[in-house]
């Protein structure tokens, strides 16, 4: 499963598995992160020009809104099913 980030904007898939892996990649020329809302549930730093990371999504089925540590504007949501 993939997150995509470009134009600083991310690109989630629709909904993923509990416990996947999701392997983000970063598209622009400056880093960003993919950081859960909740404390430690993921924070994934990935660096800018086609940068990767992967983390795991959380056990537990739900939705989960998470955000850039370095830009404000961005927001995302990862659904768990």
């Amino acid at each position: 499963m993939k997150i995509t980030i470009k134009d600083f904007k991310y690109q989630v898939p629709s909904e993923v598995k509990p416990g996947q892996k999701i392997t983000v990649t970063n598209s622009d020329n400056v880093n960003h992160t993919v950081t859960s809302d909740k404390d430690g549930l993921f924070d994934a730093v990935v660096d800018s020009n086609g940068g990767t990371k992967t983390f795991t999504a959380p056990s537990m089925p739900g939705k989960y809104p998470f955000h850039c540590t370095y830009h404000a504007n961005m927001h995302g949501t990862l659904v768990v099913s």
